[in-house]
C-alpha cells in the first residue's frame, strides 16, 4: 500500500496533523489525553477519518479552531482554507 494512503479509515497521527495543520507533537499529546478521538490498532495510534470529522463537527467550533491556530501560529489562510474544506467557513 502507498504510504500516503490511510489504512481502512483511519489515518495515522502524521495525517492527522496535517489534516488538522498542527504539529504531530500536538496530535500525540491529543490522542493521550482523549481529546482526539483515537484508538490503538496493533500497539500504533489510528484516527477514525469518519469519527474525527464528527468531533470536529461537533466539538471544535470555528472559534476554537481559530484560536489554537494562533497559538501555534498557523497563518490565517491556511485556517480559512480549512474551515472551507471542513464546511464551517
Amino acid at each position: 500500500m502507498p504510504a500516503g494512503r490511510s489504512v481502512g479509515g483511519f489515518l495515522r497521527p502524521w495525517q492527522v496533523s496535517q489534516y488538522l495543520g498542527i504539529p504531530i507533537e500536538k496530535v500525540y499529546e491529543m490522542m493521550e489525553s482523549g481529546e482526539l478521538p483515537a484508538e490503538k490498532i496493533e500497539g500504533r495510534w489510528r484516527v477514525d477519518l469518519a469519527k474525527l470529522e464528527r468531533w470536529l463537527d461537533e466539538d471544535v467550533s470555528p472559534q476554537d479552531i481559530e484560536k489554537l491556530a494562533q497559538r501555534l501560529n498557523v497563518p490565517h489562510e491556511k485556517v480559512k482554507e480549512f474551515l472551507k474544506k471542513a464546511g464551517a467557513g
